[in-house]
């Protein structure tokens, strides 16, 4: 009998389409996702007893790190079924809560540090977005925001992952830096970050190796981080 192998398809989809389908596997880790925990984790600040909202927080990530070192945390993403992984995790249920990231139903000036990991490009427009991390951020508080680099967009770059044998791709449209600028937020430090050897054996493992050493110096994602002003 003839070996029937599985077709292999590349969908395109939303967003909001993509973490729904991505939502059970998202904690199996990305280079993406592996680079930019590698990188944040020296930025983000003294979080112990102090207000932190994590906005896109997803399968709650990095809202978990926040409530284990005794924040008081809360998290709010669109997509039910990256919340619904979240709420699974110990400590994350009853923080979070499902409502578009650009319009938050948090009161103004609540938080002393907020952050929006890989999620802003999704927000758009991005300056909208801006102005709702600086809303919600109190005088002083610390914004950090990590993204896929638009300029990776701009070189070709996809905002790809599995599920089963299909390639499932995010539509994704690369915005202007500027865009990540507000008034009300003074920026303190402004990173673009190329992968490095820690992440190299995602790409071994996908046969990419050689398109790693091509890439490796080209920015993967940026991290932002700002001062809320008086």
């Amino acid at each position: 009998m003839p070996r029937c192998a599985l077709q292999q398809m590349r969908r395109i989809v939303s967003p909001r389409e993509a973490y729904r389908y991505w939502a059970d596997s998202f904690d199996e880790g990305t280079p993406i996702l592996a680079l930019e925990s590698r990188q944040l984790l020296p930025v983000l600040p003294e979080v112990a007893g102090r207000g932190f909202i994590d906005v896109g927080c997803g399968t709650g990530r990095w809202l978990g790190w926040a409530v284990d070192r005794g924040a008081h945390a809360v998290g709010v993403d669109l997509s039910i079924e990256m919340l619904g992984v979240a709420s699974r995790k110990t400590g994350l249920s009853g923080r979070i809560v499902q409502a578009d990231a650009s319009a938050t139903p948090f009161r103004d000036a609540c938080a002393d540090v907020v952050l929006s990991a890989l999620v802003i490009g999704h927000m758009r427009p991005v300056s909208q977005a801006m102005a709702e991390l600086a809303r919600i951020a109190a005088p002083g508080a610390r914004v950090i925001v990590t993204d896929f680099h638009p300029d990776a967009l701009r070189r070709g770059w996809k905002r790809t992952f599995k599920r089963g044998a299909d390639t499932i791709e995010m539509e994704s449209e690369p915005y202007s830096i500027s865009e990540l600028a507000h008034v009300d937020l003074a920026l303190e430090e402004f990173r673009e970050l190329p992968f490095g050897e820690q992440e190299r054996h995602f790409f071994e493992a996908a046969g990419k190796g050689a398109w790693f050493d091509e890439m490796r110096e080209q920015p993967a994602i940026l991290i932002a981080s700002y001062r809320r002003r008086g």
